[in-house]
């Protein structure tokens, strides 16, 4: 999975220095990072309460910690860091 924003570029004479407009810009894909990985925080919820809703609850939980740390990402499925 890749997760990539656009920015785009500002409008010309907004300012003439290169460094203002790379800072600019730099701020503004920050903003639309954060808004992508709380977008994804809201559907990690979703999802969650989708299984919590089924009868095999804690089986489908335990399945995912499991392909969670195959994959390398240990840690508590309540924790969504990704640490």
């Amino acid at each position: 999975m890749k997760i990539s924003v656009e920015v785009e570029d500002l409008k010309p004479g907004l300012t003439n220095s290169y460094t203002v407009a790379s800072y600019v810009r730099a701020i503004l894909k920050l903003r639309a990072l954060r808004r992508e990985v709380a977008n994804a925080l809201l559907e990690v919820e979703r999802r969650k309460k989708a299984i919590n809703g089924r009868h095999l609850a804690g089986r489908q939980l335990a399945e995912a910690q499991r392909v969670l740390e195959e994959l390398g990402i240990e840690g508590n499925l309540d924790d969504h860091s990704g640490a």
